[in-house]
């Protein structure tokens, strides 16, 4: 099944962070450690899944990887709390679906300096794996820098946001599937969205057909639109899945623990 090497593409590049601390709830410097108090949520409560099957039309959670609470210290990523799923969306034109991987996180910190390093790790090691990495050995139709669909700072209710998207849909790259990657940050915590975004078959093929671009942009084997869903993801779902975590945190009741 693809969402095997899918999913082994995810748990590689999420295995960069390694600076987990203690997770006090507060030190002397006065830093608000939530790292307990995250630590105890289910992160699928939290953040749920639902939104994000609707928009990319799930029909179904894929076996195995329906939406799971991923906790502190495992070894997908010490550092996160996570709520991980996959689903299936159905082509158009074909008795198959596209495999869409998604993995909603926290970060706390034990530091302002660890939520910084950990923002680094996430956004420019992102960019550099998988846009800017000049060891890589390119091939037609890989993806680049021309690519990114989405490539911006996020104002919002946070110190800092950024936003990646990167998908084909241009020239001989129309059709390849790519990554979606959201960071939102303050002093204390990270929320983090990360979506593998599915192959469109159809605008593949137009493309290796050599067709114009108004008559690839004119074709797809997907249910949903793959450049409305990532702008849907930075623009609206990321300040609702932030919203969502500073209401938990002023309002840690029972009904979003683990």
């Amino acid at each position: 099944m693809k969402v095997l090497s899918t999913l082994g593409a995810l748990a590689l590049l999420l295995s960069g962070c390694s600076m987990l601390g203690n997770g006090n709830a507060s030190n002397g410097n006065g830093f608000n450690d939530v790292t307990n108090q995250v630590g105890a949520w289910d992160m699928c409560k939290v953040l749920p899944p639902d939104p994000i099957f609707d928009r990319a039309s799930g029909a179904q959670y894929i076996d195995g990887f329906t939406p799971h609470h991923v906790g502190l210290r495992s070894a997908m990523n010490a550092e996160a709390i996570s709520c991980s799923f996959a689903f299936e969306s159905p082509l158009i034109d074909d008795d198959d679906y596209a495999d869409v991987v998604v993995l909603l996180s926290v970060f706390p910190g034990v530091s302002t300096e660890h939520v910084d390093d950990m923002w680094t790790l996430r956004q420019d090691g992102w960019y550099d794996e998988s846009v800017n990495d000049e060891r890589r050995e390119h091939h037609p139709g890989d993806l680049v820098a021309e690519d990114l669909v989405i490539d911006k700072d996020l104002e919002g209710d946070w110190d800092h946001g950024h936003a990646y998207a990167l998908i084909g849909t241009e020239g001989e790259a129309s059709g390849q599937g790519g990554a979606v990657l959201i960071n939102v940050r303050t002093e204390n915590y990270m929320v983090e969205l990360y979506i593998l975004v599915p192959y469109d078959p159809a605008k593949a093929q137009a493309a290796r057909y050599g067709l114009d671009q108004e008559e690839i942009d004119s074709r797809t084997s997907l249910t949903f639109d793959r450049v409305e869903f990532v702008n849907w993801l930075a623009d609206e779902h990321i300040y609702d899945m932030f919203a969502a975590v500073t209401g938990a945190l002023a309002d840690d009741s029972e009904v979003q623990r683990g």
